[in-house]
């Protein structure tokens, strides 16, 4: 696993919206089917830049009491990771939920995410 998906899984694990918002370069997206449950005022199920990323990252993790990645696996290029893990939380119980990203990188930023929950 490269150091920026190690930063990205800290950041989310650490449930730190700020943390998570600083991994995100201007302009940046972020996909998910969670989006309109979690921030139903935005159209549709992508964020567009840091400010709305954000702040979902504060409704989402405010859910958490517990929150870890399972990492198992990780295919990088130098612009993309794809993630597959497990997400292990007070929310999932026995049942953890099986999650894979596609992250697109500018340099050390991320300028895209999508997210696909089982």
């Amino acid at each position: 696993m490269s150091g920026r998906v190690e930063q990205w899984k800290a950041a989310w694990e650490s449930r730190d919206p700020d943390r998570v918002a600083a991994l995100y370069g201007p302009g940046a997206t972020h996909a998910s089917g969670l989006v309109p449950h979690l921030y139903p005022e935005i159209s549709g199920s992508v964020l567009h830049g840091v400010e709305q990323i954000r702040e979902y990252a504060r409704r989402g993790l405010a859910r958490y009491t517990a929150l870890r990645f399972e990492v198992l696996t990780v295919t990088e290029s130098e612009t993309r990771s794809v993630v597959e893990y497990r997400r292990h939380s007070n929310l999932d119980g026995a049942n953890p939920k099986p999650v894979v990203e596609l992250i697109e990188w500018n340099g050390p930023r991320i300028a895209a995410v999508r997210v696909f929950h089982a």
